[in-house]
């Protein structure tokens, strides 16, 4: 089955770089676009009294963070993707939300190696495995 639209989710360790590169791979011999979505933590419930910096800006922060991150990786790989998105909040919501605005008909996500393979499975990529007409690629980091 040729794939059309890659979705790759991100942690962004330093881990994820055999991840990105095999993405990348796959998505170059299916000839498909490579979409990456890394999700930011809700900072609602964060308490930042004792910061110097108000909750919009830990966000605006924590958000160009992660897009810098993303940046080099792909600079590091030379590599290009069709578009990155970073959304905020629950990962099972803007993974999904993602999967769908993409058309994404794979979604590659990373599993830590040390960590129970079932564990992991059950309580994050299973998640995904029901997203309508998405595929989902577990890949050992």
């Amino acid at each position: 089955m040729p794939y059309r639209n890659i979705l790759l989710a991100l942690e962004l360790s330093e881990r994820e770089k055999p991840l990105l590169k095999r993405a990348v791979e796959l998505a170059e011999h299916c000839r498909a676009r490579l979409h990456l979505v890394h999700v930011d933590p809700e900072m609602s419930g964060i308490f930042v009294g004792s910061l110097n910096m108000d909750l919009r800006q830990l966000k605006m922060k924590l958000k160009l963070e992660s897009g810098r991150e993303i940046m080099n990786m792909l600079r590091v790989e030379q590599r290009q993707v069709e578009s990155v998105s970073l959304p905020t909040g629950d990962i099972q919501r803007a993974i999904r939300l993602a999967a769908k605005e993409k058309e994404a008909d794979l979604l590659i996500c990373g599993h830590h190696a040390g960590h129970s393979f079932l564990g992991h499975l059950f309580s994050n990529a299973a998640r995904f495995i029901d997203i309508g007409g998405c595929d989902v690629l577990v890949v050992k980091l």
